[in-house]
């Protein structure tokens, strides 16, 4: 077998193969077998027909045809390995050359090639985090809003902003009703839903009376016809209520929070949860920065194929997520305005650079020796296990057991063993390095897809239970049947 190769750009190999008259000949013939038990030639038993009339009956070239269904894939694979390729898909292109000698040609895509830039050198600055006084009072306040109660003012004034009115209003262009009168409908002044323009107008209003106001609808209105008409809106106050916060003390703070006590308790648990959530998003600007330099000093050459996988992947993913909401594709496309050809194409950048991220990562993992040990799992299964009561360890212990649990647990390590060792190279410190003065280790994806999990397990075990408490025959009814006549 002669074999001529040569690199195409996106990673593909265009490769000229020359078989040898011996291998055709022998596969030539195995075609004329397996082709000769399907036809019936009058005056032969199946399969006994001479080649000559077993050709004549198929056409010219059938047995040529039939050994290359065999020949092709298993040179074309020996052709490869004998170049030293590495292929991932089928052939793109097929094109046969001649046939004495058989000589064709074909593209193939190669695996992506990823040539590293001096990683090593990549620099990045950790940024120590904190939280202000002020931050923490945002997140207190925004408890407060929940807790809000809307009361009426005593004694009853005008309407301000901010007040929550109860209305009645119908719009009207010259004098025609552009739809029935919306009842009841709950405002807050200054929040909408209303146009501005007759948000603004609504201050000032007195409860029990009825108004009249006028305004230019926009030009961007939902109805063609109506853009910059002037519209009137006819509107009866019902009633105006004003907004009654809590109180900041004790009581509030043990309404809003779990396990809290008092509100000084409450302003340190929020001011906790600010840090840890600083921290994670600084964490994830310093992976970001170390990854991008990382991906900028390399070079990645990949075929187009694997990159209309990666998207594939992606439709396929937002089908099974929109079917689970009881929409299909088509109709997500038809009320969006997109073809599907516009979605695949709005994915495939991200996916480009998911692809190529993972790529060149997983190539630093190779030149520095990343891998996963058994006593990586077993300190991470002792860890996930760590303050789990008794009563829930055996089916923790079950669940970690399970495939496809190791498997993720692989994955996990694997990831922040990678993670923390570029970080580190990038900063002199592992990646899990605290932050903050006192930060505590933060929740891993892990553990809460494990609390997930055990959530489904109860509830499945309390509707398992209910089923058969419920088809279960009633005691004293069993008993009375029971009983001897």
């Amino acid at each position: 077998m002669k074999v001529q190769s040569e690199k195409l750009p996106e990673s593909l190999a265009r490769l000229e193969i020359e078989v040898e008259p011996e291998q055709v000949n022998r596969e030539v013939e195995r075609a004329y077998k397996r082709l000769a038990n399907r036809v019936l030639i009058p005056g032969f038993r199946r399969g006994k027909a001479p080649r000559v009339l077993v050709e004549r009956a198929l056409g010219e070239g059938a047995l040529m045809d039939e050994a290359t269904k065999e020949l092709v894939p298993d040179t074309i694979a020996d052709a490869l390995e004998q170049e030293g390729l590495r292929p991932i898909g089928e052939p793109q292109s097929f094109d046969i050359l001649a046939t004495e000698p058989f000589r064709f040609e074909v593209t193939v895509p190669l695996a992506p090639t990823v040539t590293l830039g001096d990683y090593k050198s990549v620099k990045a600055e950790r940024q120590e985090v904190s939280v202000t006084d002020e931050q923490v009072a945002e997140v207190i306040e925004r408890l407060r809003e929940r807790e809000v109660e809307w009361v009426a003012p005593e004694p009853m004034r005008p309407a301000r902003k901010g007040d929550q009115l109860l209305i009645d209003i119908q719009d009207f262009v010259d004098s025609v009703p552009l739809g029935d009168v919306q009842h009841d409908l709950t405002i807050v002044l200054g929040e909408g839903p209303l146009m501005d323009e007759i948000d603004a107008q609504l201050v000032g209003v007195e409860e029990g009376k009825d108004y009249e106001y006028s305004a230019v609808l926009p030009e961007d209105h939902e109805n063609d016809a109506l853009a910059g008409q002037t519209a009137v809106f006819k509107a009866s106050v019902k009633n105006i209520r004003e907004k009654k916060l809590p109180e900041l003390d004790d009581e509030f703070a043990q309404r809003v929070g779990q396990d809290v006590t008092s509100l000084e308790e409450l302003q340190m648990g929020v001011r906790d949860n600010l840090e840890s959530r600083a921290a994670a998003e600084e964490r994830e600007r310093l992976v970001s920065d170390i990854v991008s330099q990382i991906v900028e000093q390399s070079t990645v050459e990949m075929p187009k194929m694997l990159l209309e996988r990666e998207v594939d992947h992606q439709v396929e993913h937002m089908d099974a997520d929109l079917r689970n909401q009881g929409v299909s594709l088509e109709q997500f496309l038809q009320f969006s305005g997109r073809s599907r050809e516009q979605m695949r194409e709005e994915y495939r950048e991200p996916a480009r650079e998911r692809l190529v991220r993972g790529l060149v990562l997983s190539e630093v993992a190779k030149a520095e020796g990343v891998e996963v040990e058994g006593a990586d799992i077993e300190a991470e299964m002792a860890r996930i296990q760590q303050g789990i009561s008794e009563d829930e360890l055996a089916n923790v212990r079950e669940l970690l057991a399970s495939e496809r649990w190791q498997e993720r647990m692989r994955s996990d390590i694997y990831d922040r063993k990678l993670l923390n060792m570029v970080v580190e190279m990038a900063t002199g410190q592992p990646l899990d390095a605290p932050l903050t003065e006192a930060e505590d280790e933060p929740v891993q994806e892990s553990d809460v897809e494990i609390i997930e999990t055990m959530a489904e397990m109860q509830v499945e075990q309390e509707v398992d239970e209910a089923e058969e408490e419920a088809l279960a025959p009633d005691s004293s009814t069993q008993e009375a049947q029971e009983q001897p006549s």
